[in-house]
């Protein structure tokens, strides 16, 4: 039985990890907590060996249809949309697609937008380099056999993107599906018989959820596909959430995130328990 890692790694970017970002930084919609995460990100990095990272990357252009200053609305606040006969989404009030308006946050080409310095660092530096180009997907490899994968998502100005895969109308994706299936592919081709996956990232209750849903809609039947086995690990002390309660405990309540992930066969974790019990798996 031959075992392979795969971590994704949810938008560890400075505008959810930095309070106080101005509008000419590209803004924050800021996560508490989001800082120390960072840092156990980097850590997990700088000590891997044969894992496949795959790193979302919200990517907003600065007229996006979620940013609560392009319609003169309050922050937080809803508005409704629908798609016309070419498919673009527009602002209408008799709209069926709910969209949160939110604060500026990961303008393309600012700060905001950057992942956050500590993992940054950890990165191959021709993947680094070509961060400040536009591309949906970008990849590298580093000398421990580790492989890097950055998806872009919310780049529509027409549409928000919170999972890494799914886009906010529930139809449309983003690159996501399609690196799953090349990295499911390059397993069975190399012999992969199990596949160890973790999450984490910010903001847990948003787009880390929304991204873990997309593993078992995506990642898991293209692995099955190809008949390799897979097991879904959330990494507690590389998440923190918005503090939203609901009475009955569905989303978007923070407290019962976890147990709404382990209804479907995930297993609550952290970054020490995980790299131990991780073996040396093959990059893809």
């Amino acid at each position: 039985m031959t075992t392979a890692a795969i971590v994704l790694l949810i938008d560890l970017q400075n505008g959810f990890a930095h309070d106080g970002l101005t509008a000419e930084q590209g803004g924050s919609l800021y996560v508490p907590g989001g800082e120390q995460v960072g840092r156990v990100a980097a850590g997990l990095v700088r000590d891997a060996h044969d894992t496949v990272f795959v790193l979302s990357q919200d990517f907003h252009p600065a007229d996006h249809i979620s940013f609560a200053a392009n319609h003169g609305v309050e922050p937080f606040s809803t508005i409704k949309l629908s798609a016309d006969a070419q498919g673009v989404y527009r602002v209408d009030v008799g709209g069926t697609l709910a969209q949160t308006a939110w604060p500026d946050h990961c303008k393309q080409g600012t700060v905001s937008a950057q992942l956050v310095d500590e993992l940054l660092a950890e990165l191959p530096a021709d993947l680094s380099a070509n961060l400040a180009s536009a591309e949906p997907v970008l990849f590298a490899r580093d000398g421990r056999g580790n492989a890097f994968y950055v998806v872009r998502k919310g780049t529509r100005r027409d549409l928000d993107s919170y999972g890494i895969a799914t886009e906010n109308d529930g139809v449309s994706t983003t690159r996501a599906p399609a690196v799953f299936a090349a990295i499911a592919e390059t397993w069975r081709q190399a012999g992969v018989t199990d596949a160890r996956i973790a999450i984490g990232g910010l903001a847990t209750n948003f787009c880390v959820e929304f991204s873990h849903d997309d593993i078992y809609r995506y990642l898991v039947p293209a692995l099955q596909a190809r008949g390799i086995g897979a097991q879904v690990f959330f990494l507690a002390d590389i998440s923190a959430g918005i503090a939203v309660s609901a009475d009955d405990g569905t989303w978007p309540d923070l407290a019962a995130a976890t147990d709404r992930m382990a209804q479907k066969g995930t297993r609550i974790s952290r970054v020490a328990d995980w790299s131990a019990q991780s073996p040396a798996g093959r990059s893809a």
